[in-house]
């Protein structure tokens, strides 16, 4: 496909755009700011900067698995949206703790609310998932643009990551909320166009039977999606930035909405993709949708889609990573200045960046990089939930983490993991839990 001048100047203008956010936003920001954007922001800011976390990665995945499943690949998308709804009563317990304890990361909850061993295991485990979460991002840069700018993969994977880098590294955190809400803006309203105006072809009633994946995977689906929510440490850290609890409870169920017409467009396009092409690889399924089966006039609207979805979650990734180095492994060990975690922040970044581009060149499964990703988080997200209810030991903690992690080992070292198995660190982690509940309960009694 060979782009117009107008296209390639849109595309242009959009990278000016967000450089110049970047700029702007150096220009006038303090340090608390650049960490975690003052903790002020606002409703419309905060719901963006959340549906801003739907990267690349996954809008590839989502129509893939469209294309194979039919509308019935959704029910991901409604169980993200229950867990958003949960997230959203439990916005109380989450940011008095949050504000109280100046977190940043997710691990902050787990050092605060249990102890150091738990908040070191869960900062290695989010740190594992979220840098695979950033090479997935590059990966699906790579696959999407190269074939569409006629451009080595190689080389659209860098490019990417460096227009990211100038505009991350200069706003930090207040930059990715500012740059999120432009992207958000910028999707919402070309998917609706997308969704009126796609040649979606003659569809079968297997492809439109919401049930056709039968029970048990609409149950892994929904679990997934639900429980998922709870270990997405961006999704916390919207929560940290957002300025009080009644803007953290209204974006989380706004969010829930638009995540559902987020999910149900994709797998539109998923679903079309297969009806117009049905020969070409899955995976493939995103891009001939958005660039084949739209009029003329929405292409280049399209590539912006991609690049903003792209860019919003290569950002998120990279800075919750990089604030995960500076908070959870430096400054536990040794307390530091803000002033110095946003150095040692910066310099991170940039240092991720490059690391992680690199394992995009070199590696490019896509889907099972995000059902690992989703695999590894539900580890900890029994802790999570069970902390809002219940007194819950440190040492269970702990075990079921590592519970959760055996059962990822068992299935890698087995060559059993694959998309239907990735739920398994979710039953795991909740047996262990149970287990190290019982167990240290008898040992605090003896005592």
């Amino acid at each position: 496909m060979e782009l117009s001048t107008s296209n390639i100047l849109l595309i242009a203008l959009y990278f000016v755009i967000v450089f110049a956010i970047g700029f702007w936003v150096r220009r006038k920001e303090t340090v608390q700011e650049y960490l975690i954007a003052g903790r002020k922001i606002k409703l419309l800011q905060t719901t963006a900067s959340i549906l801003a976390v739907v990267g690349g990665m996954v809008l590839v995945t989502q129509a893939a698995l469209a294309y194979e499943l039919g509308l019935a690949a959704a029910w991901y998308w409604v169980g993200a949206a229950l867990g958003l709804v949960c997230l959203g009563f439990a916005a109380k317990k989450i940011k008095i703790i949050a504000d109280k304890n100046n977190f940043l990361t997710l691990s902050d909850y787990f050092f605060t609310k249990f102890d150091y061993k738990n908040g070191i295991l869960s900062a290695i485990i989010l740190f594992i998932a979220f840098y695979a979460l950033l090479v997935g991002q590059f990966i699906a840069a790579g696959s999407l643009f190269s074939p569409l700018l006629g451009i080595k993969y190689s080389t659209a994977v860098l490019v990417m990551g460096l227009g990211t880098l100038i505009y991350l590294v200069l706003g930090g955190f207040k930059a990715v909320i500012k740059t999120d809400f432009l992207q958000f803006i910028i999707m919402f309203f070309v998917f609706i166009f997308i969704l009126s105006t796609i040649n979606i072809g003659t569809y079968t009633p297997e492809q439109i039977n919401i049930t056709s994946i039968g029970g048990p995977l609409i149950f892994i689906f929904l679990i997934i999606g639900i429980f998922i929510v709870f270990g997405a440490g961006d999704i916390w850290q919207r929560i940290f930035a957002a300025k009080d609890v009644k803007t953290i409870r209204n974006a989380s169920f706004l969010s829930a909405a638009l995540f559902l017409i987020f999910g149900i467009v994709l797998t539109i396009i998923g679903i079309a993709a297969k009806n117009n092409f049905p020969d070409i690889n899955p995976s493939e399924a995103l891009y001939y949708g958005m660039f084949y089966l739209i009029p003329t006039q929405l292409l280049g609207l399209s590539i912006i889609v991609l690049l903003a979805a792209i860019m919003s979650t290569i950002d998120t990734e990279l800075f919750y990573l990089s604030s995960s180095i500076s908070k959870d492994f430096i400054h536990r060990k040794k307390a530091l200045s803000e002033e110095k975690m946003a150095k040692i922040l910066r310099i991170s970044i940039i240092i991720l960046a490059a690391i992680s581009a690199l394992t995009a060149i070199l590696f490019t499964n896509i889907i099972t990089i995000l059902f690992g990703i989703l695999s590894l988080t539900l580890a900890i997200s029994p802790s999570i939930i069970a902390s809002f209810f219940w007194k819950i030991k440190n040492n269970a903690v702990f075990l079921s983490m590592i519970g959760g992690l055996l059962g990822f080992i068992v299935l890698i070292a087995t060559n059993n993991f694959n998309p239907d198995t990735s739920i398994i660190t979710l039953p795991s982690a909740i047996l262990f839990l149970i287990i190290g509940q019982i167990i240290f309960k008898k040992q605090t009694a003896q005592i």
